[in-house]
């Protein structure tokens, strides 16, 4: 029997007391009911929730990723030139401006300027604007430096401006300061500003110190800026004279705000959210292995004074269960979400793994998923406590228009209930088609509204993820699906994607004239991973295939689909390396073209020798201008091996974080040298694989191998 028969029931028996008693009771059955439709609306939108929050992680530490790999790039471009400069005589330059000078409205630079992105105060109190100069430098020179030696060393590092300014054309939106300071004492920085504080020696900070001891590229830990106090972290690079010894560093920095993407993330989910870098691994000075803090939020927000550095905390919570399996999943380079406290908050964690050991790492609290749910539960609470009031004061005074309000009111309260059940039932069981068709006119259409508006969303992302599984068996479409059958030549090639989409790509070109016998044979690996990179992999194999139609000129062809990738790529931060080789039957000369791809290698059985195909050769898609070279060679022995791969052979990690490495495959190179060049493929192959263990493929995978008869 309905409740509405038994509300009848009641009032025609028991009169007004009776009505009361059964009044209370089913609206108590009516909270029971929202409630639970509540928690399993909340448990879905939890889940829900949390995926998105994974996908954002994966999305910003993509980003965040790509985005270090293209600073490292333009900070070894940085590095090249300075050494190149060094190394040349002074010349005549424009006028160089000093920190002093931009103190002085007087000697200032011409075209000095304000912009919001350099602010003087930013990390508390009030702030404003820092006077720049995007057409000049910035020198300081330390006390008791040689200053006629200083002179010339800032004349030598002027010539860097050109390019400082093409970089901050190219990547201002995450490049903050650029500057190279010299073990001789002179500093220059881009964009030209003052504001030095007194006693500012830029061998006594971080960014110098850490590559000075390390002699290679290295990564700050957040600090404060000495002239704007905005929380950056720096990567440095050791400058080298031609001798190779020391002469300095060259750096740039970035915001903390920006490699945490904080306004983006408070925007799209909220100001509450915390985001982290993470770093997981084994700390210098204590020898703990766990997951460190690299960077937060907090940070920002409560920026030290400019000389300190901050401390490396440890990511940590109450529920320790958790947080030893988190370090699991980052450890083993996974992404995902779970359930856990922060600060005695429940909160959702998501995490991604963005470049070697750093990860990205998000926390949202679940009231702030659940809000707008648990308004819904408390709206419908306080609906039923006053049609309670209500239906007790008029049962006071006319029971038979109680009779029929009571009957009308429960059949109008449980009917929607029941539609937002069935609809819960129906999506929980898979169909998309579900449906809250309700029509109160009260709070319940807003929770109708957010069931029907978050099925299609939680439908678009399934149809998403089997779409990115068809893109995947696409592009494996586009590699070519035999070998081919050369006269004097015993070929292998294969290429071993990541569970997503990848960029690695590998292709044969026979000639196009009946009367030529040479072939071509290419490898080429684009930056990351996923439809992106496949999308860039497909452009490039296009333009390869359209123009390179002939054996000649086989680097004027390629300098030709350079210069129209990079006209379609060169603001996206993305490029591919290539490496082309030219065979000809019943030839031993060979012919290459390497653009910014690791080297062939090239076996010599006889000598027992193991060579690398060299030769200059920018990356596709970063400068539209540059003209490539061909090198040939003449093979003298029978029985040559040549291998060309990507480098995710031999920066495969095992489950300690070694590099796989090529001295590896030079030996099974050798070990296999009698073998077939299949045969000699799959000895790589399963090197690689044993050798990773039960750690998942990091990095698409491409070898071919071609063996001289």
């Amino acid at each position: 029997m309905s409740v509405r028969y038994k509300f009848m029931i009641f009032f025609m028996i028991f009169s007004l007391a009776p009505l009361l008693v059964v009044t209370i009771v089913g609206q108590r059955g009516i909270l029971r009911m929202g409630d639970t439709i509540a928690d399993l609306a909340k448990k879905n939108r939890t889940e829900i929730v949390s995926r998105e929050l994974q996908q954002t992680a994966e999305d910003y530490a993509k980003i965040l990723g790509r985005e270090k790999e293209v600073l490292e790039l333009s900070l070894r471009i940085i590095a090249r030139d300075a050494e190149r400069f060094l190394s040349e005589p002074p010349s005549g330059v424009a006028k160089l401006y000093f920190a002093g000078d931009y103190d002085n409205p007087v000697t200032a630079p011409e075209d000095l300027t304000t912009s919001d992105k350099y602010r003087t105060g930013a990390s508390g109190g009030e702030s404003e604007p820092l006077s720049i100069s995007f057409d000049h430098q910035v020198f300081l020179i330390t006390p008791g430096t040689d200053k006629l030696a200083a002179a010339r060393d800032a004349s030598r590092l002027s010539k860097l401006l050109p390019l400082h300014k093409e970089f901050e054309g190219q990547l201002g939106d995450i490049l903050y300061w650029q500057y190279v300071s010299l073990e001789s004492g002179v500093h220059a920085a881009y964009p030209g500003h003052g504001g030095y504080p007194a006693g500012y020696n830029p061998k006594d900070r971080p960014w110098y110190t850490s590559a000075r001891k390390r002699g290679a590229l290295v990564w700050t830990r957040p600090y404060i800026d000495a002239t704007t106090r905005e929380v950056i972290m720096s990567a440095s690079l050791p400058v080298r004279h031609t001798d190779g010894s020391f002469a300095g560093v060259t750096a740039i920095d970035v915001l903390l705000s920006e490699i945490l993407q904080i306004n983006e993330l408070s925007s799209q989910w909220s100001p509450s959210m915390r985001s982290f870098v993470v770093w997981s691994g084994i700390r210098e000075d204590t020898g703990e292995h766990g997951l460190w803090v690299v960077a937060r939020k907090d940070y920002v927000e409560n920026a030290a004074a400019w000389s300190g550095v901050m401390g490396m905390e440890r990511l940590a919570s109450s529920d320790l269960s958790k947080v030893n399996y988190l370090e699991r999943e980052i450890r083993a380079l996974k992404s995902g979400y779970l359930e856990m406290d922060y600060y005695g908050m429940d909160s959702v964690w998501a995490y991604a793994h963005a470049v070697e050991n750093v990860n990205l790492v998000l926390i949202v609290p679940k009231k702030v998923i659940l809000k707008k749910l648990e308004q819904v539960r408390e709206t419908l609470h306080s609906l039923v406590r006053k049609q309670w009031l209500v239906s007790g004061i008029a049962a006071i005074g006319v029971i038979l228009l109680l009779l029929l309000a009571g009957l009308w009111f429960a059949h109008a309260m449980i009917r929607p209930l029941f539609v937002m059940v069935e609809a819960v039932k129906r999506l929980a069981k898979g169909d998309f088609s579900a449906r809250m068709n309700i029509n109160t006119g009260d709070e319940r259409d807003l929770l109708a509204k957010t069931f029907n508006e978050m099925v299609p969303q939680l439908e678009d992302r399934m149809q998403m993820r089997e779409s990115l599984e068809v893109a995947k068996e696409i592009q494996q479409n586009l590699l070519p699906q035999e070998i081919p059958n050369l006269s004097g030549f015993d070929i292998a090639a294969k290429s071993v994607y990541c569970d997503e989409t990848g960029g690695d790509y590998f292709d044969f070109f026979p000639c196009e004239d009946e009367h030529c016998s040479r072939f071509g044979i290419v490898v080429g690996d684009v930056t990351g991973h996923g439809v992106g990179a496949a999308l860039l992999m497909a452009t490039a194999r296009a333009l390869i295939r359209g123009l390179v139609t002939s054996p000649e000129n086989l680097a004027q062809r390629l300098t030709q689909v350079n210069t129209l990738l990079s006209a379609d790529v060169r603001d996206s931060g993305r490029f591919m390396s290539l490496f082309f080789l030219m065979i000809e039957e019943g030839s031993r000369t060979i012919s290459w073209v390497r653009a910014g791809h690791d080297p062939a290698i090239l076996y010599n059985p006889a000598e027992d020798v193991v060579e690398e195909l060299v030769g200059p050769g920018m990356v596709l898609g970063v400068e539209e201008y540059y003209s490539y070279k061909q090198i040939d060679k003449l093979i003298e022995t029978v029985g040559t091996i040549i291998l060309i791969g990507t480098d995710g052979i031999w920066e495969a990690h095992d489950s300690e974080g070694e590099l796989f490495g090529k001295d590896r495959v030079y030996q099974i190179i050798r070990e296999n040298a009698y073998e077939s060049a299949a045969a000699i493929q799959d000895a790589v192959l399963d090197a690689v694989s044993e050798f990773r263990g039960k750690r998942s493929q990091e990095d698409d995978i491409t070898i071919v191998v071609i063996k001289i008869l």
